[in-house]
């Protein structure tokens, strides 16, 4: 594959989304000031004399002006510096959007609407002129694998800054309201002209790829119609030009129902906007994700599906309740981010390569333009028709903008229908996105996942690491599967202990990647989470792994081994078992193999009891011999328990002994009150504390119980179940005092003695 000349370095590419995503941001503060149907806008376009009808109509203006975008394909080859005609263009649209300000000082009341139409559509012409250029700009600087990730950086910043300006700007308006509004509305629009100066002069220091143009290509009117003959795209643009001309209908009015018919204060609305931006945000991240993995389609489905419902919820809101405005808010964030971040990546892959791609994109926005002006032309139409209408409905007054809120929901049917039949380049159909996404924890997925992508600090990623694979959701792997490479030893440690705990079948390959990989430094935390996935495909990996150099990875290896539920696996454990001894491994052996209660382990482990110094591994070793023989955790547990706690439950098992010997079926009945006596004397010993006592007391015991046991060839299973437990305690009281503590021993003798007791109890005669 050779290298395409009109690309940008890797370098290069990174300074120019750096450029684009700064842009977004002081443009997301210059719309909230001036933006078409922001607060701000709509409240000074009442101010100037406007009503409902009138608004929509700036807005059906603004996509009837995507005509403009026409000309851009027969420009595109005498435009030589493009960088800097879409700097010098869409500077002159921020001034005259910006200048409508002074159209109270300039014009007569009964001219001022008409200047604001004429200075706004002059300046989205400008506008719409630059779009398809920085749109060509953005498709060949951007990679398309990190596209949809991209966009939703690009638009968290706009969101965050918009969110911001948009609570300051509320506030600051509420402070001019009466006889001073114009003096408010100027530092407004003033202020986010600045900013929206600043972000096309940001764009300077973006490189701009370089373009080859087909010298005998000269563009032709009717070479618009050509990306119209391509089925899919037109389906595509069918879907988000009807899905735009929906939204459309009752797009403009939201703003004029929360001032003017709610009685909204423009602080309470910015609150309400900053709720919007944040629950946006939160979609951005998780949405992004998605869409790089699965595609746009089936993030697309999934979303717009819910969005029908949205307009309905604004319906039920009077004056004095509009507790659903925020709730219809945060919905929109939710869903609308999804849709916002999915458009872009899905438009450019439509998109051929060369400079048909400013054909296309030209086609695709004034196509989708066109139809999105007709929802808010026709919505100020129907909002003039039906300003007479007024009635109650379940206590709620509802007038012509409710209404046109049920049409608008009703609307968006349609291009939820037409969606189904566009194609993507990634086949993932909703159905299996949404099978992944029910599973295991959504939430807990969606929180660790921004806070994964959010977070800087090694051990906050490390944790949202962790929690990733803890919530049982598969869309985690990928992000896991990334985290693998981190630069952070800690967070790649997290991660492949988060594959294990992910249950995904997907997570195998790459922990075995990693296991395999001499160089890596995560094999054992991948022999593990290897173990606890439990796929078969990983079990010749790891017995090879028995015999590694490092002995971090032959340790976690027994422990993945003894994670994989198969009869197979365990009898080759066992036979690493009782190949040649080796200290190192020999406890996580015993502890893997006690938690699958093999006896046999019992007397290999009490005779290597004293080649352990460590009294900690010497613990774990008794507490595997007491769980092999099926005692569970019980030795554990006494070693746990405060002093005084431990002695009575001790002093407890020591009773139990004698009433289960005092009355077992299965013990000759001239042995019953010997064994009596000698619990009797063994619960004296260690109330006395005379550990020797104790000692010989119990062999006795032993002793006697199995002198009455033998020759009871009909119960084997049962008289065997009760021998090991006897060659358990006869060769640990016959060991070096020294090898483990007192209380260990104690503790030990009471546990096998208290098991054994209601192993013979169990046995008839």
């Amino acid at each position: 594959m050779t290298e395409d000349p009109t690309s940008l370095s890797r370098g290069q590419t990174n300074r120019a989304m750096r450029s684009f995503i700064a842009a977004s941001g002081l443009w997301g503060i210059w719309g909230q000031a001036v933006g078409i149907g922001t607060a701000a806008f709509t409240g000074f376009a009442l101010h100037l004399g406007a009503d409902e009808s009138f608004i929509a109509l700036f807005t059906s203006l603004a996509y009837v002006l995507a005509l403009t975008q026409i000309l851009a394909p027969f420009l595109n080859a005498h435009i030589e510096r493009k960088k800097h005609f879409i700097v010098g263009l869409g500077s002159v649209e921020v001034l005259l959007r910006g200048s409508i300000v002074f159209i109270p000082l300039l014009f007569p009341t009964e001219h001022r609407l008409m200047a604001m139409v004429c200075l706004l559509g002059v300046s989205m012409f400008c506008g719409h002129g630059v779009s398809p250029f920085y749109g060509t700009w953005v498709a060949n600087a951007v990679p398309e694998h990190i596209r949809a990730r991209f966009t939703s950086r690009q638009t968290i910043l706009s969101t965050v800054t918009a969110m911001i300006s948009g609570f300051a700007i509320g506030q600051f308006i509420d402070l001019f309201r009466g006889s001073s509004e114009d003096t408010g509305f100027l530092w407004v629009f003033t202020v986010g002209t600045i900013f929206g100066l600043l972000g096309y002069f940001n764009l300077l220091r973006a490189p701009f790829p370089r373009e080859e143009h087909a010298r005998d290509h000269h563009p032709k009117l009717a070479d618009l119609i050509e990306p119209f003959r391509d089925a899919n795209f037109l389906r595509a643009v069918l879907f988000y030009g009807l899905w735009t001309l929906a939204l459309g209908l009752a797009g403009p009015l939201y703003s004029v129902f929360m001032l003017d018919r709610l009685q909204i204060s423009y602080t309470e609305i910015s609150i309400f906007n900053a709720c919007f931006m944040a629950t946006s945000i939160a979609g951005y991240r998780i949405w992004a994700g998605l869409i790089d993995r699965f595609g746009s389609k089936a993030v697309l489905q999934i979303m717009v599906v819910p969005s029908t419902l949205i307009p309905i919820v604004w319906i039920f809101n009077a004056p004095d309740s509009y507790y659903l405005v925020p709730v219809a808010l945060i919905l929109s964030g939710i869903f609308f981010s999804g849709i916002g971040v999915a458009i872009s990546p899905l438009v450019y892959s439509l998109l051929p390569q060369g400079e048909k791609r400013t054909l296309y994109l030209a086609s695709w926005s004034v196509a989708v333009n066109l139809m999105g002006a007709l929802g808010p032309f026709l919505g100020g139409v129907l909002a003039y028709q039906l300003q007479d209408v007024h009635w109650e409905w379940m206590g709620f007054p509802i007038t012509n903008l409710q209404i046109i809120f049920a049409i608008s929901a009703g609307a968006r049917i349609v291009p939820v229908l037409l969606l189904r039949g566009v194609r993507d380049t990634k086949d993932t159909t909703s159905r299996e996105l949404i099978s992944q996404m029910r599973r295991g924890n959504l939430l807990s997925y969606a929180y660790n996942t921004a806070l994964f992508n959010i977070a800087s600090r090694e051990k906050t990623r490390a944790r949202a690491a962790e929690a990733l694979g803890k919530s049982g959701n598969p869309l985690a792997v990928e992000q896991l599967v990334q985290a693998l490479a981190d630069a952070s030893p800690r967070v790649r440690r997290s991660a492949a202990r988060a594959l294990g705990e992910s249950g995904s079948e997907s997570a195998t390959e790459p922990l075995l990647r990693e296991l395999l990989d001499g160089s890596s430094d995560i094999r054992s935390e991948a022999a593990e989470a290897l173990g606890r996935l439990g796929n078969l495909s990983s079990v010749d990996p790891l017995i090879d792994a028995l015999d590694d150099d490092d002995l971090r990875v032959r340790i976690s290896a027994i422990r993945g081994l003894g994670n994989i539920r198969s009869d197979e696996v365990h009898e080759l454990l066992f036979w690493h078992f009782g190949s040649d001894f080796d200290p190192q491994t020999f406890p996580t052996l015993v502890d893997v193999l006690s938690e699958r209660e093999d006896r046999r382990i019992v007397r290999p482990t009490i005779n290597n009891l004293t080649h352990f110094r460590s009294s900690a591994v010497r613990l774990q070793l008794l507490n595997s011999v007491c769980r092999a023989l099926g005692a569970g955790d019980q030795f554990y547990r006494l070693l746990s328990q405060e002093d005084t706690r431990r002695i009575d439950s001790i002093g407890r098992l020591f009773r139990d002994l004698r009433a289960d010997l005092s009355t077992a079926a299965g013990l000759e009945p001239a042995q019953r009150p010997v064994l009596v006596g000698l619990c009797d004397a063994l619960l004296s010993a260690y109330e006395e504390d005379r550990t020797s006592d104790m000692r010989e007391t119990a062999l006795a015991i032993v002793h006697t119980v199995r002198d009455s046991l033998s020759g009871r060839a009909e119960q084997a299973f049962e008289v065997l179940s009760i021998f090991i437990v006897i060659v358990a305690l006869n060769g640990f009281i016959r060991q070096n005092r020294e090898t483990s503590s007192s209380v260990a021993e104690e503790i030990f003798l009471a546990v096998c003695l208290s098991h054994m007791g209601k192993g013979i109890s169990s046995i008839s005669t």
